[in-house]
């Protein structure tokens, strides 16, 4: 048995000390490193050399030492005795030993530069004592490291000396993001979000964009902003949200916990690459066409349904005209201050002779869309009563294919569901990002995972062939599963069933800022004039 473990505990740690720190020492001998100084020196196997230099709490020591026919290593030694670390690259005899320290404590710290290997030739060493930082000094290094962009840096170095920093900045960026160049990416960006929390928030979360699960906001040092950066594709458009994840104490000290989450924040994000939205703005050389907002009593639903119906301008009740239906009017343009200007679309895509002479009828949801857009009685309706309706009132093509019945979300399986069952009335679905993993079923699937197929792509993959065109679009930053993985299942099962399908996918989310977009682009691809 080895003597030692025959010692006491007390002389054992003595002895451990004074063991470890016996290479400190072996001699007296040690220099002072210099910030800037370069020393040359020759060392043998069995030698140790020892540098030495002062150093504050938080100040900065960066060099390296060039091996030249011998592999040492550095240690480098708190001012307790204590290892602080081992330098030692896999560059063998040759190459650089570099060395970055930051101190945690003040006093002096011991370099030993020597050698692992005792049977190895003399060698030469270059030791270069780079910088030697303060505080002040270091602290702007680490930060300027930490913080990913030139703006952030700037703001907070500014914010040392100016104690309205933050606040200026946040009033001359009403919108709470910027966006600044990758370099070496010519197809991303940073964007750099950013807000000032109250004060009894635990973290703050930013939703949308292409991070799925969300990003944490982290604060800048010493300031009361919080930011978050995502490296967003130069073609993209989204809406994106903050929230305050809120904890509250109460008690003498503090003995109720109360959390919460306060929804703070909404923008929107427009890359300068994104797709342009060239109808959705009225237009002074366009004339306008006519707006009517009424009603139409349903034996079917047992209610009276408000619509609003767009009338091209210069309406000829003479010439047969396509017909647009569209679901939740109330966002799609049923006045001219909603989320999808459908009106001014439809207005300069007839000037443009992009799509033949339509009547646009909009479909007020009234509160209801959630039952409404999944109800057979809500399809016959649309079918039976308000389709026959118009052409009682208006000059409509007789022909299915001269149909577009278009929504969004819900709206979008609600269009594809009517269709399907009312294909001798309907040939064109314009689905934005339609919700295919509706069941329907008292066992919902989970609307962001569902664990089994929505139900038009069962009822479309068994059912035969209809005269129906699809036009469908969906964001590339919607919902997982259940939103692009449903999407792009239901356009695979009706290019096998051998439908006509114009699929797209956008850099986006789950809102009208594509919607409003796309709309236009699904009517060309159903309706639009062909070129020749």
């Amino acid at each position: 048995m080895n003597n030692y473990t025959k010692l006491p505990i007390p002389i054992l740690i003595l002895f451990t000390f004074i063991f470890s720190n016996s290479v400190l020492g072996q001699t007296a001998s040690e220099s002072e490193l210099i910030s800037g100084e370069v020393i040359n020196k020759t060392i043998a196997a069995d030698e140790q050399h020892i540098y030495a230099t002062e150093l504050k709490n938080g100040m900065a020591l960066m060099g390296k030492v060039v091996q030249q026919g011998i592999d040492v290593v550095i240690d480098i030694y708190k001012p307790n005795g204590q290892l602080l670390k081992q330098i030692d690259s896999s560059n063998g005899t040759e190459g650089d030993e570099p060395f970055d320290i930051t101190v945690n404590q003040s006093g002096k710290y011991k370099f030993v530069i020597h050698s692992l290997e005792k049977d190895s030739k003399k060698g030469v060493y270059t030791l270069d004592v780079e910088q030697i930082l303060s505080l002040s000094e270091n602290t702007k290094r680490i930060t300027k490291r930490e913080l990913p962009t030139e703006t952030l840096y700037n703001l907070w170095e500014s914010s040392l000396t100016n104690t309205q920093a933050i606040d200026t900045f946040m009033a001359n960026h009403p919108e709470r993001h910027f966006i600044e160049p990758i370099e070496g990416d010519d197809k991303n960006m940073l964007v750099t979000y950013f807000c000032v929390p109250h004060g009894n928030t635990e973290y703050v979360m930013l939703s949308g964009g292409p991070d799925f699960l969300g990003l944490r906001f982290q604060q800048l040092p010493n300031t009361k902003l919080h930011f978050v950066t995502q490296k967003v594709p130069k073609d993209a458009r989204f809406n994106y949200g903050f929230n305050y994840f809120t904890l509250d104490k109460v008690g003498p000290n503090g003995e109720i916990e109360t959390r919460n989450v306060l929804h703070a924040y909404d923008g929107t994000v427009e890359m300068p690459n994104a797709p342009k939205q060239i109808y959705i703005k009225e237009r002074e050389n366009v004339a306008k066409g006519t707006l009517l907002s009424t009603s139409l009593q349903s034996k079917i639903l047992n209610e009276e349904r408000k619509i609003t119906i767009h009338t091209p301008a210069n309406y000829n009740l003479k010439e047969a005209h396509d017909l647009l239906v569209i679901f939740d009017g109330e966002a799609y343009g049923a006045n001219r201050r909603t989320r999808i200007p459908t009106p001014t679309i439809m207005d300069n895509l007839m000037a443009e002779k992009k799509i033949p002479k339509t009547i646009t009828v909009l479909v007020w949801s009234m509160g209801k869309r959630g039952k409404d857009l999944i109800s057979e009685n809500f399809g016959d309706f649309i079918a039976t009563e308000l389709i026959p309706w118009m052409r009682s009132e208006y000059n409509i093509h007789p022909e299915s294919d001269k149909v577009i019945l278009a929504g969004s979300s819900r709206g979008g399986f609600a269009a594809s569901f009517i269709a399907l069952n009312h294909s001798d009335v309907i040939g064109n679905v314009l689905s934005q990002s339609g919700s295919y993993w509706i069941k329907g079923t008292a066992d919902e699937n989970h609307w962001i995972y569902p664990e089994d197929n929505g139900k038009l792509i069962n009822e479309y993959m068994n059912s035969e062939r209809l005269p129906i065109k699809f036009y469908m679009d969906v964001g590339l930053y919607d919902a997982g599963a259940s939103m692009l993985g449903m999407n792009r299942q239901f356009r695979d099962i009706l290019k096998l069933k051998g439908y006509e399908v114009d699929y797209q996918e956008f850099k986006g989310g789950h809102n009208y800022v594509n919607w409003r977009g796309t709309l236009s682009d699904g009517l060309i691809s159903l309706i639009g004039a062909k070129a020749e």
